[in-house]
Parts: structure tokens; sequence; C-alpha cells
């Protein structure tokens, strides 16, 4: 058998990061039916019930600045949590869901200033 196939493989360094782990479908699907025990969905689903009761009850203004003030703790928690992170905010790489956390929760931020009282 050559052995020219195992010559052109770099030399391994360690293990893998997790990021570069292959993922498994059969471990997606089983993580995706144990969701109900993850406390990070039902943190973030609660935040998301509060901003809309507060919107609701005191004002539309009230209810943005909640929301805006949910994703933005999100943003913090995704940026200081080790690897994997919280499954209910952990999307694509560490820096792009930050990124993209913090512009939502900015915009919201804006967008609720300029609503009409």
């Amino acid at each position: 058998m050559p052995d020219w196939p195992a010559r052109d493989l770099p030399p391994s360094t360690g293990p893998i990061p997790v990021e570069q782990v292959p993922l498994d479908p059969r471990a997606i699907a089983r993580a995706s039916l144990d969701a109900a025990r993850n406390v990070s969905l039902w943190w973030t689903s609660s935040g998301i019930v509060v901003a809309t009761v507060v919107a609701l009850v005191v004002g539309t203004r009230a209810g943005a600045f909640v929301l805006a003030g949910v994703v933005l703790v999100c943003a913090v928690l995704r940026a200081v949590l080790p690897s994997p992170g919280p499954v209910a905010i952990t999307v694509r790489a560490r820096a792009l869901d930050v990124a993209v956390l913090v512009l939502l929760g900015a915009g919201l931020t804006v967008l609720a200033q300029i609503l009409p009282r």
C-alpha cells in the first residue's frame, strides 16, 4: 500500500478545537429534543416575554428599551462565557455573535428613542 496520502496530511498538534469539530446531525437532534432543560433558552424567552408585557402595560418605548437591554445582556454573556456558550445565543463564531447582538441592541435603543411618546 502506498504511503503517499499519509505524507500529504498536516501534522497533528493536539485536540481539535470545539469550533472545528465536525457536526453530527444525530447529536444536534438529541440536543434539540433536550432543549427544555437548557437554561439559556428559558432565560432568553423570559426576557422576551417580560419585554412584551412591559410594552403592553407601560408602553411601546419602555418595552423596546427592555428588549434592547435583554439583547445587550445576551451580547455580554456571549462575549464572556466560555465556549461553546449558551445555546440560545450561540449561532456562529463568538465575535460575529457579539457584533450582531450589540448592533441589534444599539439599533433597538435608537429606534426606541425616536418612537413618539
